[in-house]
């Protein structure tokens, strides 16, 4: 009831379009009701002299209508009800559509929007295929749950209650026989619907499956193909495929059985009032057109509550959909630590880790890190793998935040400024360069989609990318695919890298910025790095030590702690783990 609530809580907007169904449906209730009692006075007239028929037509006021006014009458009110539940069925139809695919765009923006807040180690938890399945797959089926389940309660509730007046109307005692199924059919529906959530629940964590399968193989179709493992990851998504099938034929049965039971329960209540009826016809207590109009009656009442039947099933499957959704709208956003955060205004002095450790769960990656790195200074960061590198760097812009001690600029604890000040202050370059199916130069802009050609020609000709930008078809308008697939690694590196030298940012991180290129990309690379370090503080991790070697001091990390520290040639002195390491690179 609690999930149910919250989405109508996303309703408020279209009140105006709730409002108009709501009149609509009505319109529609009024109109079958109508329907129904006209079938038998139209009944009675064709078999009955026109001064009988006029006077039941009209039974409040016993008025005589002669019969050829009636024969032009009766098809053109049948005619008017029928156009007034038409429009009104299409108006609902219409505006709860409308209503629902809002809701729909509503609460998919929301979803989206929060999943961009959330921190860094909540995507390192889970597959991207995950969050695109709860995203796409999961809010459609909000829709059932939403636009869909209302339309459907109301205009059946809404009938039910116009048809069960016109029952009663009819002959109150024949509506007590009518009824007597109604309660024997609410256990079963209420046992179907838990059945139905349970279903879709699993059938839609299956799904998430089967998508992120999908995303991983597309994007390492390269491995898959050079390792020829096309018929495996065939067979992984075939698993789950067939796994997602059996929940939707467990579906189907619930479906299928659902609407048997509830003609079973109406032939029940059927059978007992023809058996009333005939009693009450024999006895001359029950007119014979009276009982057609209850007849017909009755069986347009138990339409409306085999579809509530149905939706309530619908409803259910949208829980398990809505129950998914909210629990990703419910994790915490990545949020100032403070109130009243600070903006930050840049570094004047320096950067210090103080008292830092940082641990995945139980095991501790670093552990009372001390150390200041001045304004303008170079540090490099080296160590074995998983010596925790990345770890470091990634608590300077705050992507992890420290589970002991604090990131001081300036002396000041990083959790009291904003996030957005502070990594305004930070401009990154990693191994696995981001860039966006986009053109070079909303790549190079993003961030900042305002600069200027001038601007951008001066930032890629400092990254040494200006001039194989400008042999591209389209020259910083050409659509680099998604990856930069387009692109060799080199020139992805270099796009990256005048990104960040237009972000103009006083801290720079370097994450193995060039271990993964040929050697004249690499120097190509090197130049522009060189161009986008002048100035700045800059926090160097490289795994080809021959990189770091002007570094202004260069930190080893390893078991959790920063082992050695100093200059390149004051290490290699020193024979300790960072000329071991400088040894085994160079050893040949």
């Amino acid at each position: 009831m609690r999930t149910y609530i919250r989405l109508l809580k996303l309703l408020p907007p279209y009140r105006t379009a709730l409002i108009m169904a709501f009149v609509c449906m009505a319109g529609f209730a009024l109109a079958n009701g109508a329907m129904a009692w006209l079938i038998g006075p139209v009944m009675k007239f064709l078999f009955s002299s026109g001064a009988d028929a006029g006077a039941y037509v009209i039974p409040f006021n016993a008025v005589s209508i002669p019969k050829d006014k009636m024969l032009v009458a009766i098809p053109l009110v049948i005619i008017i009800v029928a156009l007034v539940k038409g429009i009104s069925s299409y108006g609902q139809s219409y505006f709860m559509g409308y209503i629902g695919q809002g809701v729909i765009r509503d609460i998919r923006k929301k979803l989206y929007g929060h999943i961009l807040t959330l921190p860094v180690s909540y995507f390192s938890d889970t597959p991207t295929g995950v969050l695109i399945s709860r995203l796409m797959n999961d809010v459609n089926l909000l829709h059932t749950a939403t636009a869909e389940a209302i339309a459907t309660v109301l205009k059946q509730s809404l009938t039910i209650v116009v048809l069960g007046a016109v029952v009663i109307s009819l002959d109150w005692r024949m509506a007590l026989a009518a009824s007597i199924a109604l309660p024997l059919s609410l256990y079963p529906m209420r046992k179907l619907g838990k059945r139905m959530k349970s279903i879709s629940t699993h059938g839609q964590v299956t799904m998430g499956q089967m998508t992120a399968l999908l995303h991983e193989a597309i994007a390492g179709v390269r491995i898959v193909k050079a390792f020829c493992m096309e018929g495996y990851e065939a067979a992984r998504f075939q698993k789950e495929n067939d796994g997602y099938t059996r929940y939707m034929l467990k579906t189907i049965k619930v479906r299928s059985i659902s609407s048997p039971l509830m003609e079973t329960f109406g032939a029940v209540a059927f059978a007992v009032t023809i058996w009333y009826a005939a009693y009450r016809i024999g006895n001359g207590t029950l007119k014979p057109e009276t009982f057609i109009s209850f007849f017909a009656s009755v069986i347009m009442f138990y339409q409306p509550i085999k579809a509530l039947n149905g939706v309530n099933l619908n409803i259910q499957q949208g829980m398990a959909a809505a129950n998914r959704v909210f629990e990703v709208l419910d994790v915490p956003a990545e949020t100032e630590k403070k109130d009243g955060a600070a903006e930050l205004a840049g570094v004047r002095d320096s950067v210090e880790f103080k008292g830092v450790s940082f641990r995945y769960g139980a095991d501790w990656v670093l552990k009372d890190i001390d150390l200041k790195v001045r304004k303008g200074e170079v540090l490099a960061i080296v160590g074995s793998s998983g010596a925790g590198k990345t770890t470091f760097v990634n608590l300077i812009p705050r992507f992890y935040d420290p589970a002991e001690g604090a990131i001081l600029f300036d002396g000041a604890d990083t959790r009291g400024a904003t996030l957005k000040s502070l990594r305004t202050q930070i401009a990154i370059v990693s191994q696995q360069v981001v860039l966006f199916n986009d053109t070079i130069r909303r790549n190079i802009a993003y961030g900042d989609f305002g600069i200027s050609d001038e601007e951008m020609s001066r930032a890629a000709k400092a990254a040494n990318a200006h001039d194989f930008i400008s042999r591209l078809p389209a020259g910083y308008d050409t659509v680099i695919g998604e990856g930069g697939v387009r692109l060799s690694g080199g020139e992805r590196q270099r796009v990256s890298i005048a990104r960040a030298i237009l972000k103009n940012a006083p801290i720079l991180i370097l994450d193995e910025a060039t271990s993964s290129l040929d050697s004249e990309s690499e120097f190509e690379v090197q130049k522009a790095l060189g161009n986008l370090m002048e100035g700045r503080t800059t926090f160097v991790i490289a795994h080809r030590l021959s990189t770091v070697r002007k570094a202004d001091r260069i930190i080893v990390l390893g078991g959790g702690g920063i082992r050695e520290m100093g200059r390149h040639e004051e290490l290699l002195a020193k024979g300790g783990e960072y000329a071991r390491l400088y040894a085994m690179q160079f050893s040949e």
